[in-house]
C-alpha cells in the first residue's frame, strides 16, 4: 500500500504530520506551508489552506463543515538532517512504499527523535568552535586554550540544567553569565590571555544565527508575522546573551578586581 487514493482526513492528517516535524526542527515557515501545499495537491487537496507562525500550525479548507486543525508548537530546535529527509520525502511521495498508518508512525517517530549528538560532543564541539574564533580574532595560544575551557563548560553547564527547562531568556542570559565567569577566572588564571578574545570567541556558538537567517527568509517570501517573530526572537536571545554577560563583569568590577 502506498500514500495514494488517501481520503481527505487521511490526506490532511499526514499534512498536519509534515507540518510539525519540520516546524519543530527549525524550517522556516515558507518551506513547512510549500510542504503542506505541495503534499496536498499530489492527493486532490488543491483547496486546502494553510497558515504557519513559529509557533502554530492552522489546517483546513474554507467550508463551514470542512475539516480543520489547529498544532501548538510549544518547542523547537535544529536539526537540519530531519528536515532534508522530510523535504526528500515531500518531492518523492509516489515513490514513498509505505502506507498511511505506517506513515503517521514514522512521522511520529521523527518528532520523537533524540538529537544526533550527545551533550559532551556538543559541548567538545563549543569548545572547539570557541577555540577556533579565538583564534581567527588574533588570539595568542593561552587564549585559544581559555576560549576551549569556556565554551566547553558553559555549554555543559546549560546542558546539565536542560531537564529543569529553564525559560528561554534566562537559558541565555545563564550562558552568557556562565562565559563571563570563566573567561575573567582563565585570565585571573594567566596574564597572558585577553578576556575580549575569549569572551567573544566563546559567545559565537550561542549566537542566534539560525533564527535570524530563517528570519530574513520568512521575510524575502513574504511571511510578514513570521519574519518578525523570528527576528524578534533573535534579537531577544542575544540581549539575554549580553545582559547575563554584562552582569558579572560589573560584579566583578564591582567586588574590586581589575578585569584587564
Amino acid at each position: 500500500m502506498s500514500l495514494k487514493n488517501l481520503n481527505r482526513k487521511q490526506t490532511l492528517d499526514i499534512a498536519m504530520a509534515l507540518g510539525k516535524v519540520l516546524l519543530k526542527n527549525g524550517a522556516e515557515t515558507s518551506r513547512v506551508e510549500d510542504t503542506i501545499e505541495r503534499f496536498c495537491a499530489k492527493n486532490q487537496c488543491q483547496d486546502v489552506n494553510v497558515f504557519v507562525t513559529p509557533t502554530v500550525i492552522i489546517l483546513g479548507d474554507e467550508q463551514p463543515d470542512g475539516y480543520n486543525c489547529v498544532c501548538r508548537i510549544r518547542s523547537r530546535s535544529i536539526n537540519l538532517s530531519i528536515i532534508s529527509e522530510i523535504n526528500d520525502f515531500s518531492y518523492n511521495v509516489d515513490k514513498w512504499e509505505l502506507g498511511y498508518e505506517e506513515t503517521l508512525a514514522y512521522l511520529e517517530g521523527k518528532l520523537k527523535e533524540e538529537p544526533p549528538y550527545n551533550k559532551w560532543m556538543v559541548c567538545l564541539a563549543s569548545g572547539l568552535a570557541s577555540a577556533g574564533f579565538s583564534g581567527m580574532l588574533g588570539g595568542n595560544s593561552h587564549d585559544f586554550i581559555a576560549a576551549f575551557v569556556t565554551g566547553f563548560f558553559s555549554m555543559l553547564i546549560l546542558k546539565q540544567l536542560a531537564g529543569y527547562r529553564p525559560d528561554a531568556f534566562w537559558e541565555n542570559a545563564l550562558a552568557g553569565a556562565s562565559i563571563g565567569a570563566l573567561a575573567l577566572m582563565c585570565c585571573s588564571v594567566s596574564v597572558q590571555c585577553t578576556l575580549e578574545k575569549i569572551i567573544v570567541g566563546a559567545v559565537m556558538p550561542f549566537v542566534p544565527g539560525v533564527a535570524f537567517t530563517n528570519g530574513l527568509r520568512d521575510y524575502m517570501a513574504g511571511d510578514l508575522i513570521s519574519g518578525n517573530s523570528r527576528i524578534a526572537e533573535a534579537l531577544l536571545f542575544a540581549s539575554s546573551i549580553a545582559v547575563g554577560l554584562a552582569f558579572v563583569l560589573q560584579a566583578w568590577r564591582n567586588w574590586g578586581w581589575d578585569l584587564w
